[in-house]
């Protein structure tokens, strides 16, 4: 059962998109936020909005009406189906050009270190509550299986090589990415050294060339034309 701030919190988002389409802006939607907030994205929180339940993006998008989706290390904390149920289920609400950008825990980062925090299960704060790991690869099975064309922005190949494209965060900003990233990688240099000394040697290299610690695999969905 809901509870008084909850039921508030659900008007207020509500209200927010009325807003946004009254106004005639572009409907940007940050979904599973975690307190999250970026001009002109509208943040949801999950007893906002639950992408696991498809159906409730009936009650507040009108069709075809969404410009872009972001979910920032969200995804892998629901199931396989659950997500698959979620990029078919909001497909009727999207604008023909519209991205969906996921971000998640890389399955083939290179360090076994950040693999063993990041994992289902894992050992870092909230990893106890991560019920997949994603693959580019994975994703792109995801995308055959729902009608989407993948386009992978940043992650690491079979080869534990890392893959990415030119900064553009039009799709969404992702904080969790090489670029971006802060925190334990960055402010300790213990742990830095764990995931560098976990990671096979000849693939050392690419964390002092590019100047990076933690990645994200991050990817594109966008419908197919």
């Amino acid at each position: 059962m809901l509870s008084q701030f909850d039921i508030f919190s659900k008007v207020k988002f509500r209200l927010s998109v009325r807003n946004n389409l009254r106004g005639n802006k572009p409907l940007l939607l940050n979904v599973g936020a975690g307190g999250t907030s970026y001009p002109g994205w509208i943040s949801a929180e999950k007893k906002q909005l639950d992408i696991t339940k498809p159906n409730t993006f009936s009650g507040v998008f009108p069709l075809g009406s969404i410009k872009a989706i972001l979910a920032e290390h969200v995804v892998e904390h629901i199931t396989e189906e659950e997500f698959i149920g979620f990029m078919i289920g909001i497909r009727e609400f999207l604008r023909n050009d519209a991205c969906i950008r996921i971000a998640v825990p890389d399955a083939l980062h290179p360090s076994i270190y950040v693999r063993d925090l990041t994992r289902p299960g894992g050992l870092e704060p909230g990893a106890d509550d991560h019920k997949e790991f994603y693959s580019v690869y994975k994703m792109r099975n995801i995308s055959e299986k729902t009608g989407y064309k993948l386009i992978p922005v940043e992650y690491f190949d079979h080869d534990g090589l890392f893959r990415y494209k030119e900064e553009d965060w039009s799709c969404g900003y992702i904080a969790r990415s090489f670029r971006n990233y802060r925190g334990r990688f960055t402010s300790n240099e213990d742990e830095y050294k764990k995931m560098i000394e976990s990671t096979p040697s000849e693939l050392r290299y690419q964390f002092s060339e590019l100047n990076m610690s933690y990645t994200s695999l991050i990817v594109d969905f966008k419908i197919e034309r």
